[in-house]
């Protein structure tokens, strides 16, 4: 199957199956797309050949992912030089992903949501230059958000929704001079916004809670940013993230 460019496993039984022989795809050089539902998957460093030349990985559902950051070795480094597309979802055990993670030069879209383990995103997480959208919604134990966000000079989508933990945003945030979206709804313990984000000049939506809302008000009456639409959402309890 040397032409093959798509490969898609999901396990639609009621608990994950093992996956294995995984490293036996690097020989796919057409490979561009994975997506893997409801496994139990190899640590990324052990088949880092197969998922090199992809460019869209999604993991959903998936465990076995554990403290990525042990891998961060210089044998076992994880290099996705040009992936563009990465997602992880519902990674019930995700708790820390790997520094090699941030290599992805050319990755536009970053998603990791509902891994609830997860309590911080890479230090060096400005290194992803292309980066134009970035959702960590749902991830009930992030804590905080790496002041290296300020170097994502690409970045036009911002989703932090439902981050619970969340209880102040850096400084950083206002260098984000392309974002034009940014979703901060439910974020109970985040209480005040930093005074840079008054030099958000492209921003265009906000989404948030009623509070934060007030702050944005002012931010818009006495900044440059006079066409910010502010969408005030009620909070909402769902325990959609439950399922699987």
């Amino acid at each position: 199957m040397r032409k093959l460019k798509v490969l898609i496993v999901f396990n639609y039984g009621s608990k994950r199956a093992t996956v294995n022989g995984l490293p036996m795809l690097s020989s796919l050089t057409q490979l561009k797309t994975m997506r893997l539902e409801r496994l139990i998957v190899p640590p990324l460093h052990e088949h880092s050949k197969v998922v090199q030349n992809l460019e869209k990985l999604s993991l959903s559902l998936c465990e076995g992912l554990g403290n990525m950051s042990r891998f961060n070795g210089t044998q076992s480094n994880l290099k996705l030089p040009i992936m563009l597309d990465f997602n992880m979802d519902h990674c019930c055990d995700l708790e820390e992903l790997p520094l090699g993670i941030c290599d992805m030069s050319s990755v536009q879209k970053w998603s990791i949501t509902n891994c609830h383990l997860l309590q911080k995103l890479p230090d060096d997480l400005g290194r992803l230059s292309s980066l134009r959208m970035l959702r960590v919604s749902a991830c009930l134990g992030l804590k905080e958000l790496p002041t290296s966000i300020g170097k994502l000079g690409k970045l036009e989508y911002l989703d932090i929704s439902l981050c619970e933990c969340l209880k102040e945003l850096p400084e950083e945030i206002g260098q984000l001079k392309k974002l034009e979206e940014l979703d901060m709804r439910e974020c109970s313990r985040l209480r005040k916004l930093p005074k840079s984000v008054g030099g958000l000049r492209s921003l265009k939506h906000v989404i948030c809670d009623e509070k934060i809302g007030q702050q944005w008000s002012r931010v818009k009456s006495s900044s440059a940013i006079m066409d910010l639409r502010i969408e005030v959402v009620e909070a909402h309890f769902s325990l959609d993230w439950l399922d699987g």
